[in-house]
């Protein structure tokens, strides 16, 4: 079963997040938000939402990757792993290569309604089998010998990038 894969973990931000971090991201997303949305707005036309931004003006799908400078900060205090994700033995394991953040909804005068997403990518990383819902895994990509690792299927964890050997 051998493949090259990449994995994904979503969390979502909301103002109902309880953690420190995310709640730091929220202010600052939002805060952004706020900005870009009076660049890409119709001054005379003026609307509250993002969804109704996007239907007016196509450029404000820019945002989302204009809003991802407020978090980088954030993931960067990560240290290049989500500790909250361990393997079946309780190590961190889930390293992260990358982010994505999506904007889901948010209006320039209720920060009740702003949401994102943050999509996290592995680095590539070798699945070697699927045993009783748990990837079977090894950082090396390449060889004959490899020093593996458990992580359980999780509801927030996606295989995102998929090649055979």
């Amino acid at each position: 079963m051998k493949a090259k894969i990449k994995l994904a973990f979503r969390i979502v931000i909301d103002q109902n997040s309880t953690m420190i971090w995310d709640k730091y991201i929220f202010e600052d997303t939002f805060f952004e938000y706020k900005v870009q949305h009076q660049v890409f707005d119709d001054k005379e036309n003026p609307v509250k939402n993002y969804w109704e931004l996007l239907a007016k003006n196509p450029h404000a799908e820019r945002i989302p990757f204009l809003l991802s400078a407020s978090a980088a900060n954030y993931i960067a205090q990560l240290n290049g792993e989500i500790k909250s994700l361990p393997d079946v033995l309780g190590n961190t394991f889930f390293p992260i290569e990358s982010f994505k953040l999506d904007l889901i909804s948010s209006n320039v005068e209720d920060s009740s309604k702003h949401k994102i997403g943050i999509t996290f990518y592995t680095p590539e990383l070798l699945l070697i089998d699927i045993l009783d819902n748990k990837y079977l895994l090894s950082k090396n990509t390449s060889g004959e010998n490899f020093e593996t690792f458990m992580f359980a299927f999780h509801p927030q964890v996606a295989i995102a990038n998929y090649s055979t050997l």
